[in-house]
């Protein structure tokens, strides 16, 4: 047997019900509209302070056609990329991966991570991130180790990868004895963060064989991050603004790996170790 529609209207609750107050769900939903400014100040107030560094191709190249690459290029120090308009911004990171991990972008290897950024810099401009950029975290030093070959030259300098913060070890093995080098007896950390022997505490060379003392340097300096690839570049929603809704981004994702991480698959090489590190992207399937 059906049951017939209802047809009068319902009774209310007795006046001693808990349910007997009026709803609070308005008649009229307003415009809920999501403030992207509102994202970008959570991220700047949680964030994590970075210096944003724009890659593009180095141009010091014969032609278009034929494009060899000086290898002594000190354009760009021989990486085959220039950096510029280096600008302040605050992201927050997350999904560090410690070990591979299969996702729906590919394989996320060691030493990746996802980081959150805001739509615009503190001046207000646009920021925008691609392939091989450069996020440098200044508040905030990693220990890295790094073999370099000495050559003698007017400055008595060594520049490793990274400007130094400070060094923690430096030692090197010649003829079957190891030297140990000590910060303030054999060496000094310069303002650009570079070695600096005193006086005559250079390490040895052999002008007959071409070549130098190789020494071991364990130090600290500023984790820097490559952008591998945008995850999220383009987020769009409707903000109401003055009444009227408009277009407005949301904050976007990129996927950024350590640029000096040691391990058997990324030698630190003694030469040459302004090189860029070759990340494979996988295309993505969308």
């Amino acid at each position: 047997m059906s049951i017939k529609k209802p047809n009068k209207p319902y009774p209310n609750p007795p006046a001693t019900s808990p349910r007997s107050t009026p709803s609070p769900m308005p008649s009229y939903i307003h415009d809920p509209s999501i403030l992207g400014v509102n994202f970008d100040q959570l991220l700047a107030q949680r964030g994590v302070r970075m210096i944003h560094k724009k890659a593009m191709t180095c141009m010091n190249v014969s032609s278009i056609d034929f494009q060899a690459h000086p290898a002594d290029c000190t354009f760009c120090d021989g990486s085959g990329l220039i950096f510029y308009d280096e600008k302040e911004i605050w992201g927050t990171f997350y999904s560090n991966s410690l070990e591979k991990v299969f996702q729906t972008h590919g394989v996320w290897e060691a030493g990746t991570a996802v980081v959150t950024m805001p739509t615009t810099y503190a001046d207000g401009t646009q920021a925008d991130f691609n392939t091989y950029d450069r996020l440098l975290l200044p508040d905030f030093t990693v220990r890295m180790w790094e073999l370099k070959q000495w050559r003698p030259n007017s400055q008595n300098k060594i520049r490793l990868k990274y400007p130094v913060e400070s060094v923690e070890f430096a030692s090197s093995i010649v003829d079957g004895v190891q030297k140990i080098y000590q910060e303030g007896v054999d060496f000094e950390i310069t303002t650009e963060g570079d070695i600096r022997w005193i006086g005559s505490t250079e390490p040895r060379y052999d002008s007959s064989l071409d070549r130098g003392e190789v020494i071991g340097f364990a130090y600290f300096a500023h984790p820097v991050y490559v952008v591998v690839q945008t995850l999220r570049e383009l987020r769009i929603t409707q903000e109401m603004v003055n009444g009227v809704k408009r277009a407005t981004r949301l904050p976007q994702q990129i996927l950024v790996k350590r640029d000096f991480m040691v391990n058997p698959s990324e030698p630190a090489k003694s030469e040459g170790l302004n090189e860029p590190i070759e990340v494979e992207v996988e295309p993505d399937e969308e």
